[in-house]
């Protein structure tokens, strides 16, 4: 018997859990009541990521012995990992009960707290745990971070340092102190730690971007984008990187580009094109980045992928960026439209996003009036929220307008038009849509790079010429009724200047009774 015990533990200690599980459950046969032998049995299942067959074997032992402190927090533990917070909970106190002294057991209490965001109740356990050991990385790494996380970045740096000295190579601990000079503005201090981090671990990814962060909050460019390319390369070394990852790489691009050097800016959108050739949004931003005449129109990945993105946290940063599109166009139509009490129209929100723009056109259309069409799927469930909507499309719009069903009063495009270079064929397809006498009301983005029609600006938006918007529309068949030049937006503290324009399609019937 003992022999088996000493066999299993050896097989348990070498990893081969499958096999140690075998003795364990052959040493129950003869003792089905064995208290170590239902735990050791728990633990195999445990280490073979079996939880539910682990967490009844413990249970089977707390049969055997209602007070089996290993029992107890082994439950404690696995509840903990299975994100059962309160029943992690539970099982900790039981321990603590009989054994104050429980380190481990504290760590858990700390560790439910921490994750329900009771970070001062998190730090009082943590303590415990110092208190008792004040030689503990593990307390000491735990303080570090639940200071760091009630923005006490002092101490979260003492903390982090003691855990330095008794774990030097501990990458935790190096970004914890880094993070903490950075919250208090030292970057030289906190880039030093990042680049110990990262002669320790080079592919991780948390420092690559730290290490980007920080020297661009430096100033440094030259670094940041050094650091953001290896981050880039090493995803996809590891595994195709995100979409969201080749976004906010394009965004730091043309923040370099606009803040820094267009030089260096252009020389890592080169790497990145070259590196991704059949990713459409690298394609996309780094053909901003580097020829804004490579492209006649943004491809529907890039679109779709970018606002997915962003649906979220869409609404709060155009707030930020002193959206003015959506009031304006608003406002256009309260001027040309016949408005009374009765009278309403069919209208569709091309790029209709969050909803930004329905809520305020709203008041224009009938009960069932407004419909909405947008590429992103995280952009309408949004704007589902707002209920102003008679019908969501998930479409292309020039597929929308080419297929539906329905002519419309009016058709409005707010910042549409960022997404499209040549506009010819869209404006044809709206105008077939609109009933006679039907409004076309939208904004575009006015080109100061050139005088091409259309450019794609670093940025990765389309900007326009106001003659060639005029002209697209005259030769799509509209009448120009106005073009007001406005303050759209903000973009990097500076104002987006561009045009509401406000468009009719003529009523052949009444052209012809003037004639």
């Amino acid at each position: 018997m003992e022999n088996l015990e000493h066999q299993a533990a050896v097989l348990f200690g070498e990893k081969e859990f499958a096999k140690a599980l075998e003795i364990y459950q052959l040493l129950l046969q003869g003792n089905p009541k064995n208290e170590y032998y239902l735990i050791s049995c728990g633990n195999c299942y445990d280490a073979m990521g079996q939880k539910e067959n682990a967490i009844e074997c413990y249970e089977n032992a707390l049969k055997q012995n209602k007070e089996s402190e290993a029992a107890q927090l082994n439950l404690s533990t696995i509840y903990y990992e299975l994100k059962n917070y309160e029943q992690s909970g539970i099982y900790a106190e039981q321990v603590l009960k009989q054994n104050p002294d429980n380190v481990a057991a504290w760590q858990n209490l700390a560790n439910v707290a921490y994750c329900h965001g009771d970070y001062e109740k998190a730090l009082s356990y943590y303590q415990k745990m110092y208190d008792k050991n004040n030689n503990s990385y593990i307390a000491m790494i735990n303080m570090a971070n639940t200071y760091y996380s009630l923005g006490k970045y002092v101490l979260a740096l003492e903390f982090a340092k003691k855990s330095l000295v008794k774990h030097p190579s501990s990458i935790t601990a190096h970004m914890i102190a880094g993070n903490s000079l950075n919250a208090m503005n030292k970057y030289e201090k906190a880039i030093a730690l990042f680049l110990h981090a990262y002669e320790l671990d080079k592919t991780r990814a948390e420092v690559l971007n730290v290490l980007s962060d920080t020297y661009r909050a430096n100033n440094d460019w030259e670094n940041c984008m050094l650091f953001a390319w290896r981050a880039m390369k090493n995803a996809a070394q590891s595994g195709l990187p995100t979409e969201a990852m080749h976004l906010n790489f394009g965004y730091l691009l043309y923040e370099c580009y606009s803040e820094k050097s267009e030089e260096l800016a252009a020389k890592y959108a080169a790497k990145w094109q070259k590196f991704f050739p059949e990713d459409k949004v690298v394609q996309h931003m780094s053909c901003a980045i580097l020829n804004g005449k490579a492209l006649q129109g943004s491809d529907a990945t890039f679109i779709k992928t970018t606002f997915d993105a962003f649906a979220p946290d869409f609404e709060q940063t155009l707030a930020d960026l002193d959206y003015q599109a959506p009031s304006l166009v608003s406002e256009a139509l309260a001027k040309n439209l016949k408005t009374s009490l009765f009278t309403k129209y069919r209208i569709v929100d091309l790029g209709c996003g969050t909803g930004l723009c329905g809520v305020k056109i709203k008041k224009f259309a009938t009960h069932k009036g407004l419909i909405g069409v947008d590429l992103s799927e995280k952009m309408l469930a949004e704007a589902q929220k707002k209920k102003i909507y008679a019908a969501l499309v998930c479409d292309d719009i020039c597929h929308y307008l080419e297929n539906t069903e329905y002519l419309f009063n009016v058709a409005v495009a707010v910042d549409v038009w960022t997404y499209f270079g040549d506009l010819a064929k869209a404006f044809v397809r709206v105008f077939r849509t609109l009933l006679p006498e039907g409004l076309f009301v939208f904004t575009f983005s006015e080109n100061q790079f050139n005088k091409e029609d259309f450019f794609l600006a670093p940025s990765g938006r389309f900007v326009h010429s106001p003659s060639y918007i005029e002209r697209a529309l005259k030769s799509s068949g509209f009448r120009v009724i106005s073009s007001e030049r406005h303050i759209l937006r903000n973009e990097a503290e500076k104002p987006v200047y561009g045009y509401v324009v406000t468009a009719c399609k003529p009523n052949p019937a009444k052209l012809l009774s003037e004639a």
